[in-house]
């Protein structure tokens, strides 16, 4: 990663501790993305893996935004979904999914990733199936709306 990715990795993990409940021993952040839309799902667990209370995400989604757009790459996309781990006394754990699909619920409509792909082009062959079954279905779709009347 370079610099600015790490920088503002770190911010998340941050803004993540500091939204933490009290008593906290593990924090987990999933993040589904798509140019159009955001999903966040965060929980807190104690030490003895209890439910440790809300977490709170202020200021987080910009953030991601603006993570996901520093980490693109013109042959090989944006990242799809991410989890952020922090542990008590460790170094945090930061994946990113790039590849399998997000399994968004419910379901995002297939346009969603059609745009997504435009704001984000990749490779053909870094285009997996799931993915282009998706974008040819928002297409058809889009074909489908442009070729019916207008509704009166």
């Amino acid at each position: 990663m370079d610099p600015r990715t790490d920088t503002r990795s770190a911010e998340i993990c941050a803004l993540l501790e500091a939204g933490a409940p009290p008593g906290w021993n593990r924090v987990t952040l999933d993040v589904w993305a798509n140019v159009h839309a955001y999903e966040l799902a965060a929980s807190a667990k104690t030490a003895e893996g209890r439910f440790a209370g809300e977490v709170r995400l202020a200021d987080m989604v910009e953030r991601l935004q603006d993570l996901r757009e520093q980490m693109y790459r013109e042959d090989r996309g944006a990242w799809l979904s991410a989890r952020f781990v922090l542990h008590r006394e460790a170094a945090p754990e930061v994946t990113f999914n790039y590849d399998e699909n997000p399994r968004w619920s419910p379901d995002l409509h297939p346009m969603m990733f059609v745009r997504d792909l435009e704001a984000f082009p990749r490779a053909d062959e870094h285009v997996p199936d799931w993915l282009r079954e998706m974008v040819e279905r928002g297409e058809e779709l889009q074909r489908e709306q442009e070729a019916s009347p207008a509704d009166q």
